[in-house]
């Protein structure tokens, strides 16, 4: 019995969110819902008291869908900075967004938030970016004094270019509306030295999640990857070659730059 019950619940959860992606929280019908779950209304009341409680438990099941997206970059083998812009790329994967993901991030902007939580999605990116800004500043990559403030700033400005694509209908643009935001962000961000290198490790990420699915199998050399396809180096190689080198433990903005493989950096 209580199997038969988790099967009706993620079954109107999956067509409710089909239908909230669709057609918003405004539009979205019971019946609608309940038809494409194949389930009677009678069996929705026994999960939902009502069409707002639905809304949030989508809400809350996209949520904890992107957070797990995201878990491969709060690993401490990834740079901080990096781990900032990769899950920001997460919002373009195919494989993460699904309906339930599509649905989240509409109905956080038309379901009044709780005052006691607040909406979910936002609040742990926020969470994850304060800790990461805190991280890449004592790794010297990001150059500001103030990681809640920019944190805030990140998770507000990416989100608003996610939202605002969606609302207009041109969620096909948001690798370049994606690309235009970090682009500019950037400069202010890192040192001068660093930009070109963040920038193409953004273009690789774009391309990657962009791609996801569509790819052939990876090479015997190409580093491994996670379960949602993230690049997890066992072994970091810039603090490796710090090790190598007999670096201290306290990373300049230069030094961070020059261990990076991608592109040698002008000696000065």
């Amino acid at each position: 019995m209580q199997k038969r019950a988790e099967v009706t619940r993620a079954a109107l959860l999956q067509a409710a969110a089909v239908v909230f992606a669709r057609v918003g929280y405004a539009h979205a019908r019971l019946n609608t819902i309940t038809t494409s779950a194949h389930v009677s209304k009678g069996a929705l009341y026994d999960h939902f008291n009502s069409k707002e409680e639905l809304a949030r438990a989508v809400i809350d099941a996209g949520s904890a869908r992107f957070t797990i997206a995201c878990n491969p970059f709060r690993t401490s083998h990834i740079p901080a900075f990096e781990a900032l812009i990769g899950i920001s790329c997460t919002l373009l994967d195919p494989v993460v967004n699904d309906a339930t993901v599509r649905a989240a991030f509409r109905l956080i902007t038309e379901v009044p938030d709780r005052p006691d939580t607040g909406t979910p999605l936002l609040t742990t990116w926020l969470s994850d970016y304060q800790q990461l800004a805190r991280r890449a500043i004592a790794e010297g990559d990001l150059h500001h004094d103030d990681p809640d403030a920019i944190a805030l700033l990140l998770v507000e400005t990416l989100s608003g270019a996610r939202l605002l694509a969606a609302a207009t209908g041109h969620l096909d643009d948001l690798p370049v509306r994606l690309t235009t935001t970090w682009h500019l962000l950037l400069p202010g961000l890192v040192g001068p030295t660093s930009i070109d290198y963040f920038r193409q490790l953004l273009t690789r990420q774009i391309a990657r999640v962009g791609h996801r699915g569509t790819t052939p199998p990876p090479a015997p050399s190409a580093p491994p990857q996670s379960i949602t396809g993230e690049i997890v180096p066992a072994k970091p190689p810039r603090r490796d070659a710090r090790r190598a080198a007999g670096i201290s433990s306290s990373r300049s903005p230069r030094s961070t730059s020059t261990s990076r493989t991608l592109q040698p950096k002008p000696v000065r």
